[in-house]
């Protein structure tokens, strides 16, 4: 009779741990559960925002960039001043840059817009402006050539020039005569940015 109980009781507690330990497993499958989850969704994700599908089309990019400068410069400004050139593709920084021609007084320059054209969360802008050589507040070119032969050499920049060509510059956010000599000598003054509208020598360097 002994034995029996103690035999009774030895099987109640292997019971008793092995439903124990099914509800450990239970629970440690739970939390095993819910980190897989939390490890699925893309790190920093922010809350309450979907991600845009990638861009399909150039003219998807176009219309974007279109809006862009219609929203920066006003309907007329941009029709008298951009016209539309080229798509140019860069997969390695998923960007589409859409390039147009920008015309004033007889002068044009190229610039361009950076369309993101990857997978976006629909908070963030299409439009990587920091990407883009583009202006951003109205500019006309008043300063020709001659002239900007004249302010380089008054700033000490002696021709012959091998370079006398009107750039959108990133940093300046000016379209800007970019002015280089020929023949510079290490340390001595080796071009020189002037600003298109006003004449101003915006950046110099020298030879190295």
């Amino acid at each position: 009779m002994k034995k029996s109980t103690k035999e009774l009781l030895i099987v109640s507690i292997v019971g008793v741990t092995l439903v124990c330990s099914v509800i450990v497993i239970v629970s440690e499958s739970g939390n095993v559960t819910s980190v897989s989850e939390e490890a699925s969704l893309p790190e920093n994700m922010p809350k309450g925002h979907k991600m845009l599908p990638p861009l399909t089309s150039h003219e998807e990019a176009i219309s974007l960039a279109d809006e862009f400068l219609l929203e920066t410069f006003g309907e007329e400004f941009f029709h008298d001043h951009f016209a539309f050139v080229k798509i140019e593709e860069r997969p390695d920084l998923r960007i589409w840059f859409v390039i147009y021609q920008y015309t004033s007084h007889g002068y044009t320059v190229d610039m361009d817009v950076a369309v993101n054209s990857d997978r976006i969360y629909d908070d963030r802008p299409r439009v990587d402006v920091p990407f883009s050589h583009i202006i951003l507040e109205p500019q006309e070119i008043l300063i020709s050539e001659e002239e900007a032969q004249r302010i380089a050499q008054e700033y000490g920049l002696e021709p012959p020039y091998m370079k006398l060509t009107l750039s959108c510059e990133l940093e300046l956010r000016r379209i800007c005569w970019i002015v280089v000599r020929e023949n510079a000598k290490y340390g001595e003054l080796k071009g020189v940015s002037i600003d298109a509208a006003n004449g101003t020598v915006l950046a110099s360097w020298v030879k190295f």
